[in-house]
């Protein structure tokens, strides 16, 4: 199984609904993915195996799902690429079987926190860029 990046953007319905953002969490983690990231209050970046893709784009509140890739030359992907591992690393830590009672009753991922985004400045760019598109080659 090889896990891949998916940006997965919900209805603009669903955007306040933590519950569904929770949901949607739960999903990538019962077909045993990681939750990356929560991009804004309308989207999460997250890793599973692409055969997984369907069941994604048929939940009734995701607006798309597709493949996000990071350009390895851009001057956040190191930060991103840092915070994608601590992310996972949590994750693993919750899916051990010699983790606590407590943890194991819990959700199974790191609570997720939305953030709306503030207005950016083009000039002062990270170079982050979120493609929907696949590359050309």
């Amino acid at each position: 199984m090889a896990h891949q990046i998916f940006l997965v953007s919900l209805q603009a319905s669903h955007c306040d609904d933590d519950a569904v953002r929770d949901d949607i969490a739960d999903l990538v983690h019962g077909v045993g993915g990681f939750v990356l990231m929560a991009a804004g209050r309308e989207a999460l970046i997250a890793a599973f195996d692409e055969q997984w893709l369907p069941l994604f784009r048929r939940h009734e509140a995701v607006a798309f799902c597709g493949g996000l890739s990071l350009d390895p030359q851009g001057a956040a992907a190191h930060k991103l690429r840092h915070l994608f591992a601590t992310n996972v690393a949590a994750q693993l830590a919750t899916r051990e079987p010699t983790a606590s009672t407590a943890q194991a009753a819990g959700p199974r991922h790191r609570p997720l926190v939305w953030h709306r985004p503030a207005l950016h400045d083009p000039a002062s760019a990270t170079g982050v860029s979120i493609r929907t598109q696949p590359s050309q080659r």
